[in-house]
């Protein structure tokens, strides 16, 4: 298994146990995962997997970050990339 499976793996097991924070920020919004998913254009089940850490879609956690959800809960992959490669997130 390469890092970068690895690191994405990781990220999606954090996210997991943020699940209900996540879902505690999108209801404080007056969110559910049915509505952000209209509202971004994707199906339910790409935001439910995307939140439950099951993939990393980046139109979903950038909808996320967008609506306030602090990026502590989001592990994002790409974001973890870009400080590993000496860029700043």
């Amino acid at each position: 298994m390469n890092v970068m499976t690895t690191r994405r793996r990781q990220c999606g097991a954090a996210r997991a146990k943020m699940r209900f924070r996540i879902r505690e920020e999108l209801e404080r919004r007056g969110l559910t995962m049915t509505s952000l998913a209209a509202q971004i254009g994707v199906c339910n089940q790409a935001v439910s997997k995307t939140i439950s850490g099951m993939t990393h879609s980046p139109r979903v956690l950038q909808a996320l970050r967008e609506i306030g959800v602090p990026e502590k809960y989001l592990c994002d992959p790409a974001k973890f990339e870009e400080v590993t490669e000496g860029k700043v997130a």
